[in-house]
């Protein structure tokens, strides 16, 4: 799949993000470090079926949030933790076409994502 090809996917999965609780929109919510404003909030009441559920106001990042999303919500605490971004990346032949800033960023909210979990 090439890049645009890739790039309409993603924004098709944007589309289809789960919708985002609004009242977790806050500061409390917001994941520093990522150049477009990302919001995540997690519910891990049964940390064997955690609810995962992310926004932005860019559309490709949501679209890489809904390929996380779909990966780990509902997934064991566990699997959240161990959850490696880069093997995401290369599964979903993303590695290379991802500038350096997204590539941070995601990381970041992969990080953030384990440590909430």
């Amino acid at each position: 799949m090439n890049w645009e090809q890739q790039y309409r996917r993603l924004v098709k999965l944007s589309r289809e993000l789960s919708p985002y609780p609004d009242s977790a929109k806050d500061d409390e919510h917001l994941v520093s470090g990522c150049e477009a404003k990302v919001w995540l909030y997690v519910d891990n009441s049964d940390p064997d079926a955690v609810v995962i559920r992310f926004d932005s106001g860019s559309r490709i990042i949501k679209g890489l949030l809904a390929l996380i999303q779909q990966r780990l919500d509902g997934k064991p605490q566990q699997a959240i933790r161990q959850f490696n971004i880069d093997a995401l990346f290369r599964e979903e032949g993303l590695e290379g076409h991802l500038t350096p800033s997204r590539t941070n960023g995601l990381t970041q909210v992969a990080r953030e994502l384990s440590r909430r979990a």
